[in-house]
């Protein structure tokens, strides 16, 4: 099969490698629609010689058909359309045993990082972490959800989105605009923040009611300006020391903000700040494998349009142009098809 393979220093290569088959509790997946996500992006940039060169297939966004079972296996049958819950955690903790393997802290794995992913022709996984998808789920529609639509809609729930909202998003990336369009669909105002034209221009598009430019020096108060006063919550997504800096004057008094976006370890906020206007600051890590018969039924019953964030559909062998375009910030979803 052909698949994908990161050699370091922005570079990625397709090559050939075996075929997988599965042992038991594990099936194979002839892939249909697998994804580049901006954390696929902290193991294809690092200078050539940092670390050995792995072969590990990246992506963890998987969507495919069944192919093959190995023993013990009852579900997923052959033939079943199938998306991959890319986490895998110790099985064993409470957060385990409770759907909420995204938080496991005991030897959490994942498809794309630990185990090969999804960025190949084929795709070995167990077969517990396969979800069927409703058969008028299109598969474009069913990649987004599996990593950024899902890592959107769970800050949105906790936060409890609703037509009485102003929400800033910072950072309109795949996640960003997913959570422009849940947030849309929630019934909430949407302002979107980022530096790249663009991806402001996207946003615009997709029904952001504002969009403004990071790098404007009177940002808080064009968003004060806009909301009367500031946003009642903020779901930050780039990851950017700076915009954690910004988040207190992005808020009005009492918001909330969800930090879902990976980036730079460095101390960003003063926890002090906050308490002037006595704001609320939470983390999001992906989404709990529990929530994706719910947010499967939002999207099919709202008409959710995720796969309007989608900006390029390539092929496999298309992946090393794919990738030096998403390192560039300038694309939406950028996305692999296999029909």
């Amino acid at each position: 099969m052909r698949a994908v393979q990161f050699l370091g220093d922005r570079q990625a290569i397709v090559r050939e490698k075996p075929d997988p088959s599965p042992g038991p509790g594990e099936v194979v997946l002839a892939m249909r629609a697998s994804a580049i996500c901006g954390s696929d992006l902290h193991r294809y940039r690092p200078p050539r010689g940092d670390r050995p060169i792995s072969d590990l297939v990246p992506g963890h966004e998987p969507c495919g058909v069944v192919v093959a079972v190995g023993a013990g296996v009852d579900n997923p049958k052959v033939g079943d359309r199938v998306l991959v819950y890319h986490r895998v955690g110790c099985g064993n903790c409470v957060q385990c045993r409770t759907g909420n393997s995204n938080i496991c802290q005991h030897g959490q794995r994942s498809y794309g990082g630990y185990f090969d992913g999804a960025d190949a022709e084929q795709m070995l996984v167990l077969a517990h972490r396969c979800n069927r998808l409703p058969d008028d789920l299109s598969w474009d529609d069913a990649v987004v959800i599996s990593c950024q639509a899902g890592t959107a809609y769970a800050p949105l729930r906790r936060l409890g989105a609703s037509g009485r909202d102003q929400i800033v998003v910072t950072g309109l990336g795949p996640v960003g605009l997913c959570v422009l369009l849940m947030g849309k669909a929630m019934g909430a105002r949407i302002i979107g923040i980022d530096p790249m034209p663009e991806r402001r221009a996207l946003a615009l598009s997709l029904g952001a009611d504002a969009a403004f430019d990071s790098a404007d020096p009177n940002l808080g108060q064009a968003v004060a300006d806009l909301t009367g006063g500031g946003a009642d919550a903020l779901v930050e997504t780039s990851g950017s020391r700076a915009a954690h800096a910004r988040i207190v004057d992005l808020l009005h008094v009492n918001g909330q903000a969800a930090i879902v976006g990976l980036g730079s370890l460095e101390p960003s906020i003063n926890p002090i700040a906050f308490f002037g206007k006595q704001l609320t600051l939470f983390a999001s890590n992906l989404y709990p494998e529990w929530q994706l018969p719910e947010i499967f039924e939002f999207v099919r019953r709202k008409q959710v349009p995720l796969a309007k964030i989608i900006t390029h559909r390539a092929s496999l062998e298309d992946a090393p142009s794919m990738f030096k375009l998403a390192d560039s910030a300038k694309a939406g979803k950028i996305i692999f098809r296999f029909d």
